[in-house]
């Protein structure tokens, strides 16, 4: 990869030389953190059981919308991770709409064994009552008066049932960011609803949501030169740099600010800081005969960037103060690192890694131990991104024949296929 690792955009992460000194030893460090993850998502056999019962029909003429919300429902709660759902075969066949009908006796017991139901009804084209229930207390935990499209209501109600469960905010109504076509997509973090965000009629590269999805920045070929264009959630223009030469691979403070590689200075791609729009910026790193690129805000903090540098010979990651200072390794691990992401919370860094010569592979490590846990083993995995929750990775990934959008659960499991018609460089948020 040489210094073509420029154009995807690089990362790696903690201080593991032991890694390369006592690789067997390394790869026996997964399994605790396996275990640790096992605690996030829960996987079959662990954690609580969710029946979820099909919503009813109260408006007729509703049929379509209402296979939609209970295939959308399911979906959520089954990708979200945070309860085992009971196969809808081992239901009983009393149907189930509101309070009034609820059995807690043929949903707490054999086959169905649930510790909790959720269930409800369509009461219009465009509106919803949803219920959850304890069914060993007996206590109703939720109820939920929804409004809008099938899935959106849908998305709500998976939300609050995972708010309500985790006391974590759920992610059915995030958004992805990606690449298509050379303009900026978003949709929805599923898959569905795709719509183009940029329409400035150039090239448009790494997209980059800002923590709480009000604001994209990314770059933009309109100028003639790569700059970074910064818009609003609404795709209003907030601001834009103004460079000769390249400028790379943006990443939003949970601040506003900008943090970005470029070669506006020379020859050599540096890191820099700018203010929201765009403005002020500033220099951090000062290399010589090095490749700086692909900066990632520690969204935990905000005071941290984490980043690429071949400067000890290969792409590996290190970290900087975002003032500038304090500049050190955070994950030397040999062979090529890229695409670097910390998790929301800051306990984790997702990055892609050739493994020290094989093929490109979306990898985690643990922030604090240092611990490296392989995620994708099919065809090359690229860019990583993850969701407002830090329980789910979006990445690229050309296993079909072609880059598409995937997700995946922490773990690496239930990997799920988002685009079908080409995309790159996801970016996950609010």
């Amino acid at each position: 990869m040489k210094r073509v690792f420029l154009s995807v955009g690089v990362l790696a992460f903690a201080a593991m030389i032991w890694w390369q000194l006592q690789p067997v030893g390394a790869q026996q460090a997964q399994d605790p953190l396996k275990q640790q993850i096992g605690t996030i998502i829960v996987t079959p056999g662990s954690g609580p059981s969710l029946a979820v019962a099909d919503f009813q029909l109260r408006a007729a003429g509703s049929e379509s919308t209402l296979a939609t919300f209970n295939e959308t429902l399911w979906a959520d709660l089954k990708f979200a991770g945070v309860a085992n759902l009971v196969g809808k075969s081992l239901y009983p066949k009393t149907k189930l709409a509101d309070p009034a009908t609820l059995r807690y006796e043929e949903w707490a017991n054999d086959p169905v064994k649930s510790d909790y139901v959720a269930f409800g009804s369509l009461t219009g084209a465009n509106t919803a009552q949803g219920f959850l229930y304890d069914v060993k207390t007996q206590a109703q935990l939720l109820t939920a008066s929804l409004s809008g499209d099938a899935r959106d209501m849908a998305h709500q109600f998976a939300d609050q049932i995972t708010k309500l469960l985790t006391g974590q905010d759920g992610i059915a109504q995030s958004k992805i960011a990606y690449i298509n076509n050379r303009e900026v997509q978003l949709m929805d973090y599923d898959g569905f609803g795709a719509r183009q965000f940029s329409r400035d009629g150039s090239i448009a590269l790494f997209p980059a949501l800002s923590p709480d999805g009000k604001r994209l920045a990314y770059v933009s070929y309109r100028s003639g030169h790569p700059n970074i264009v910064i818009r609003g959630e609404d795709g209003l223009l907030i601001g834009a740099t103004q460079f000769k030469g390249t400028t790379t691979s943006p990443s939003v403070a949970p601040d506003g600010r900008i943090a970005f590689a470029s070669s506006k200075d020379g020859a050599a791609m540096e890191i820099y800081v700018a203010e929201s729009d765009g403005s002020g910026a500033r220099r951090l790193t000062r290399t010589r005969n090095a490749v700086n690129i692909s900066p990632r805000w520690n969204p935990k903090t905000g005071r941290e960037i984490a980043f690429i540098s071949d400067r000890g010979g290969l792409p590996q990651v290190y970290l900087i103060d975002a003032e500038g200072a304090n500049e050190r390794p955070l994950l030397s691990l040999g062979g090529h690192m890229d695409s670097p992401a910390w998790s929301p919370d800051g306990r984790f860094l997702a990055f892609t890694w050739d493994g020290g010569g094989g093929g490109f592979h979306i990898y985690l490590a643990d922030v604090a131990s240092g611990q490296v846990l392989r995620l994708t083993r099919e065809g090359r995995n690229e860019n990583p991104t993850w969701s407002p929750d830090s329980r789910h990775i979006a990445f690229q990934s050309n296993r079909t024949g072609r880059w598409e959008i995937w997700a995946m659960h922490i773990d690496g499991s239930e990997p799920r296929q988002l685009t079908r018609t080409g995309g790159r460089s996801p970016s996950w948020s609010k």
